[in-house]
């Protein structure tokens, strides 16, 4: 039989349904998707090791130093940056807003007026910012998976728990099995001269395992591997189609957890995971929330973005003074943002409600 080769060869205007190129699969356009979201991770590895490597390389050793640092510094004030970006979402739109009321109002005054008056308080809420953090990571992965997923048409309760059994050990896994675990397990040591000193002593009882917890780490993230692969198996076969988009998010977050977290220094693993996390939600924050931005700016997008970014930005630099501060207390409002951004995060984004 005769095939006519041409009716199915694909082109730049043309692109193959579902593929990368196919921009009614992408939630920005085909190169903006692999810039910002799918293909952040990557952009983000390869931008800090390069920087890493050629200031090492062309520089002498205080400059590069000096370079490196700033490096560190710029992507710690864009992460803190990030964690008020999510105002414009949750207060800005209506609709949001409206939905969880008593939520925005009510839980910011009572958790900034605990932290303010007790210091137990803001310690433990210290260290469950960096625990929840690393979770809150690893869901933001999820979503971007089933936001692929409601791209594709595919209905948002397929794969749904395994979606979220394997974003939780691409990211946690390689983390648990990795030095960075000892550097998280660190901030227990803020409970010393507490009430709730015994903790402090965590990481050093926890560093007699660390062989164990990595074996626990890899085994786990091989069985839920596995489990996911077979589900996966399982529901193309009853008709579920695997967007191409989703499939790059995984592979590229997998790749580069393992990588950053497993064979790096805790700090550029850090740096790598926080840059792209930052980048992937303030493009999302835009992409959803500009457009009302925009509006409020009065219809000047150039006053919209400047609002937005300076505005972000001003308080990332805000939080970083107050975490090289001698006084505590003046953490309190930014460890609550911390939290509130972690929390909020899980109600006013749903793929689900289509609330996104």
């Amino acid at each position: 039989m005769a095939t006519n080769y041409d009716a199915v060869r694909w082109t730049v205007d043309a692109p193959m349904p579902g593929s990368l190129a196919d921009p009614t699969r992408a939630i920005l356009g085909p190169v903006r998707d692999a810039l910002l979201f799918w293909g952040a991770p990557l952009f983000a590895f390869l931008a800090v090791e390069l920087w890493l490597g050629g200031w090492a390389l062309a520089a002498p050793h205080d400059t590069a130093a000096i370079a490196l640092k700033g490096m560190f510094a710029v992507i710690a004030v864009t992460t803190w940056a990030h964690l008020i970006a999510v105002v414009p979402r949750a207060y800005g739109n209506r609709t949001v807003f409206a939905a969880h009321r008593g939520k925005l109002t009510v839980a910011p005054i009572a958790l900034i007026a605990t932290l303010f008056l007790s210091p137990l308080a803001l310690v433990a809420a210290g260290v469950l910012a960096v625990f929840w953090d690393i979770y809150h990571s690893a869901m933001q992965n999820f979503g971007f998976a089933r936001i692929y997923d409601m791209k594709a048409g595919n209905p948002p309760e397929v794969l749904r728990r395994t979606d979220l059994r394997l974003n939780t050990l691409l990211y946690v896994g390689p983390l648990a099995a990795g030095a960075a675990l000892a550097t998280h397990l660190q901030s227990f040591a803020k409970f010393d001269k507490t009430a709730l000193s015994t903790l402090a002593s965590l990481p050093g009882v926890l560093a007699g395992y660390n062989d164990g917890i990595r074996a626990v780490a890899v085994l786990a993230y091989a069985v839920v591997l596995g489990w996911a692969i077979v589900d996966y198996r399982r529901a193309m076969r009853a008709g579920y189609r695997l967007p191409a988009h989703k499939l790059a998010t995984l592979v590229a977050t997998g790749t580069v957890s393992i990588i950053a977290w497993g064979f790096t220094p805790p700090i550029v693993a850090l740096a790598v995971i926080n840059l792209y996390h930052a980048v992937q939600y303030f493009a999302l924050v835009w992409v959803k929330e500009g457009g009302r931005m925009t509006h409020a700016a009065g219809g000047r997008q150039s006053r919209a973005m400047l609002y937005f970014w300076g505005g972000s930005i001003l308080f990332g630099l805000a939080y970083a003074a107050a975490m090289t501060g001698s006084v505590r207390v003046f953490l309190a409002p930014f460890i609550a943002c911390s939290l509130l951004h972690f929390w909020y995060d899980s109600f006013i984004w749903s793929v689900a409600r289509k609330h996104v």
